[in-house]
């Protein structure tokens, strides 16, 4: 039981980090902190003792131990969140290190596969989408595979209330059958595909769930990066269609290798608005002839609890950036600002015990 509490605490900490990481001010995933293998002592339960069996000298020492190792596991993950956020801190939020294990940043829309046994004779069925959020116009696209697939009826439906919206069939070619819906306006946010296969005779179904909105915002295009002190300056050029306070994010690259995860944060009214990306010297190569941004997210944030936040498309998937002197950026080390400091003292306190 005491364990339990111990990895709940360490999921709590994981969801405030995580809240950090949205701010920008990590880019590293979460290590859940190492917990003690060993099983706690525990007294017999209540119900199972007598009246002439009183708590001894034994069953107290018993406890302090067991409370004294559930501090220790909870000290241990409290110092595992402080120390990582802490190394994210040498570096500015808008502009922290990316690797090729930061799957979530380097692929910010995946649809991960869903997959149903088939039976008896092994194998799965499984749907693929291309992409998870997807915003007008964008066509719905999905690959339904099987080990001897036949025909399969695909029904797009409301997540919410279950109303049937549209439905396709199609017969397998080589064990695979693509379908496509087209986009609209008036779809629901939460959709369901369901799919219903004919695998050697039995019907096997799986369900898949996406969302689908209106865009918010569209990225156009991109200006020429410039220096501005330490950073090096891109700045995005935006339509957007419902004013508000936006975030995009963007990977910078130099050729195919993962360099900085950007944020920018502005509010932004109606009409064409430009946004500045920022990439800190810290994490730049001094050879600066291979850089290109990608993996762009627009995001318009939730302005109340009862408005949810929507997202915006891109019309580019890249943008590459050239004739930039990395020598043009003045090399100082980033300062944690107050806040931070203060949110790095809050997890050194939990870590303490304080």
């Amino acid at each position: 039981m005491k364990k339990s509490y111990v990895i709940g605490f360490a999921i709590s900490m994981g969801l405030l980090m995580w809240f950090l990481i949205d701010e920008g001010h990590a880019s590293y995933p979460l290590k859940q902190a190492p917990l003690n293998d060993k099983k706690p002592i525990s007294t017999p339960p209540a119900q199972q003792r007598t009246l002439s069996q009183p708590v001894t000298k034994a069953t107290t020492k018993t406890s302090l131990v067991t409370q004294s190792a559930f501090d220790e596991d909870l000290a241990k993950a409290a110092s595992a969140v402080a120390q990582q956020y802490q190394q994210s801190l040498a570096f500015p939020p808008y502009s922290q290190p990316l690797t090729v294990y930061d799957e979530d940043r380097l692929k910010p829309n995946q649809f991960f596969p869903v997959s149903s046994p088939v039976g008896e004779q092994g194998g799965e069925l499984t749907v693929s989408l291309s992409q998870y959020r997807y915003v007008y116009p964008q066509a719905i696209e999905l690959t339904v595979s099987a080990p001897n697939l036949g025909k399969a009826v695909v029904t797009l439906s409301n997540t919410d209330t279950k109303k049937s919206l549209k439905t396709q069939s199609g017969v397998a070619r080589q064990n695979e059958l693509a379908m496509t819906f087209k986009g609209e306006e008036d779809y629901p946010r939460n959709l369901q595909l369901l799919v219903e296969a004919d695998i050697a005779g039995k019907i096997v179904p799986v369900v898949a769930q996406i969302h689908y909105m209106p865009p918010s915002a569209t990225l156009t295009d991109f200006e020429n990066a410039y220096p501005r002190n330490e950073n090096m300056i891109v700045p995005a050029n935006i339509t957007v269609i419902k004013s508000g306070l936006y975030r995009l994010r963007a990977n910078l690259y130099s050729g195919t290798s993962p360099l900085a995860h950007l944020v920018a944060k502005a509010r932004l009214n109606e009409g064409s608005q430009q946004i500045d990306f920022k990439a800190h010297w810290s994490v730049l190569p001094k050879q600066t002839n291979d850089l290109r941004l990608s993996d762009f997210v627009i995001e318009r944030m939730s302005p109340s609890p009862g408005e949810r936040n929507s997202f915006g498309e891109s019309e580019i998937s890249e943008f590459t950036i050239e004739d930039f002197a990395y020598d043009s950026l003045q090399q100082l080390p980033y300062q944690a600002n107050k806040q931070e400091m203060q949110s790095l003292e809050f997890l050194q306190g939990l870590a303490a015990g304080k």
